[in-house]
């Protein structure tokens, strides 16, 4: 198996990811939109109000397992990537046996193709759960993509290794949520893991957020322009990281239709993330226990230089 292979699964209500490429945007075919969710697809769309853009369609279609539309671009990315195609005048419905004959070969196509996700790198200890279910619901919910995490049972790879697991799906990721918050196992010391994973993230160019609950600090590793988003409670954890992804969404997000079928009164497969703060599950963590943060404090802090950059160029080496 080549270095970076990887077969990834995920498992849930949607079956494929289609791209809806549509030349008007504001034309949705909502009644074809129904067909699809009831077969279980996912059905990605561009973001309204933005200007066009080839790269970004190329991205649209390279998260998809087929592409369904009148938008030639995009039309012609899938045919290059020999994903299967459906052109799609503005019809109500599409014919039965066209439909089924189509989403039969958007399921082959999704065996051999990697889906969009976002990757988690923190604690994955039961205490913070809640947490990441914050950060899984903002991410779902700005990027209309899941998020994983190593140990996380919605997926399934083609990798036995944990180790080499957890590099393939950041070498894929869309983007890396990294939460530095410490833990009553290691209360004194950064987790060496988690700045392997992060020092990866960073030599293979993904786009990472780091976030930490603690008070302001200064890890181990650290680069010069990035920055550090402090949170109090997995509420306003969530609104950190909705706020981030929707700085990045032409570069991570698409508009997930589905979604939107509610508003029409039917049930789609694919519903609409909501997160619930529930103050008993509220994680707090050893130092903040210690020193509680301030009003004044500033929600995100620039990092200064420090060893990170010696565990790149190390991981760089390691890998080729």
């Amino acid at each position: 198996m080549p270095a970076d292979e990887l077969r990834l699964e995920i498992l849930g209500p949607a079956k494929a990811n289609l791209y809806l490429a549509l030349a008007n945007t504001n034309a949705v075919p909502w009644a074809v939109v129904r067909q699809l969710d009831a077969l279980g697809m996912r059905v990605g769309a561009d973001l309204p109000g933005l200007r066009p853009d080839p790269g970004r369609v190329r991205r649209l279609v390279d998260q998809s397992a087929g592409v369904i539309g009148d938008e030639p671009e995009a039309l012609q990315a899938a045919l290059e990537a020999g994903i299967p195609t459906c052109r799609l005048a503005l019809r109500t419905e599409l014919p039965q046996p066209e439909l089924t004959e189509f989403c039969e070969a958007v399921l082959r196509a999704q065996t051999s193709r990697i889906p969009p996700y976002a990757f988690f790198i923190g604690r994955l200890e039961r205490d913070f759960a809640h947490a990441r279910e914050a950060i899984g619901v903002a991410v779902e919910g700005e990027a209309g993509i899941p998020c994983l995490w190593a140990d996380d049972t919605r997926h399934r790879t083609n990798v036995e290794s944990v180790r080499e697991t957890t590099r393939l799906l950041i070498r894929h990721a869309a983007l890396v949520i990294a939460d530095l918050t410490l833990g009553a196992e290691s209360p004194e010391r950064e987790n060496p893991s988690r700045a392997h994973e992060i020092g990866l993230s960073i030599a293979y160019g993904r786009r990472l957020m780091l976030t930490s609950q603690e008070p302001r600090r200064y890890p181990y590793f650290s680069i010069a322009d990035m920055q550090m988003v402090f949170w109090d409670t997995e509420a306003e954890l969530e609104q950190r990281v909705r706020e981030w992804i929707q700085g990045q969404r032409e570069s991570v997000a698409w508009r997930v239709l589905n979604r939107e079928l509610a508003a029409a009164g039917h049930a789609p497969t694919l519903d609409t993330p909501t997160f619930t703060f529930d103050p008993a599950r509220r994680y707090i963590g050893p130092k903040t226990r210690v020193a509680r943060r301030t009003s004044t404090r500033s929600p995100a802090v620039a990092i200064g230089t420090g060893a990170l950059l010696g565990v790149i160029a190390l991981l760089l080496l390691a890998w080729g």
